[in-house]
């Protein structure tokens, strides 16, 4: 019995520093998200560039896949044009160097001309490699309005 009790309690101190931890790392997660939001809302290229991977994917709404300099072009370019991007209701999970972020992203601007006005519920995938978190994969899913 004594083991088993001893064996608990170094379960729960050498897990507790981990737990601590990816807490923290699911907050800067979180964090990040709306600092890439606000970068797509102010047409922040370079930012974007730092923070996504080389090897980046966007699977959209309409199930088509983009790419890292596909999204840097249109950020240079303004189009589409984001009045509101903002992600709300997440929620992280981190699994050591990898973590996902799950939320909603509201969306509003205008695309070739033409206004929109969107939420959809995205998927994040991002690897932390040489100490900073890089999103290397993306999805979003259209969440229609009654």
């Amino acid at each position: 019995m004594y083991r088993f009790a001893l064996a608990i309690a170094v379960s729960l101190v050498s897990t507790g520093p981990a737990l601590a931890s990816s807490a923290a790392d699911e907050k800067a997660l979180m964090d990040l998200e709306n600092r890439i939001s606000a970068a797509y809302r102010a047409g922040d290229a370079e930012f974007v560039a730092k923070v996504l991977d080389e090897k980046y994917t966007l699977t959209n709404s309409h199930a088509a896949v983009s790419h890292r300099a596909d999204d840097l072009v249109e950020l240079r370019k303004g189009d589409p044009h984001y009045d509101v991007f903002e992600t709300h209701d997440m929620s992280a999970r981190v699994y050591g160097d990898t973590g996902i972020v799950i939320g909603v992203v509201s969306l509003k601007g205008t695309s070739g001309g033409k206004a929109f006005d969107a939420d959809m519920r995205f998927t994040d995938t991002f690897v932390r490699a040489e100490g900073a978190w890089k999103m290397v994969a993306a999805q979003v899913t259209r969440i229609e309005k009654p």
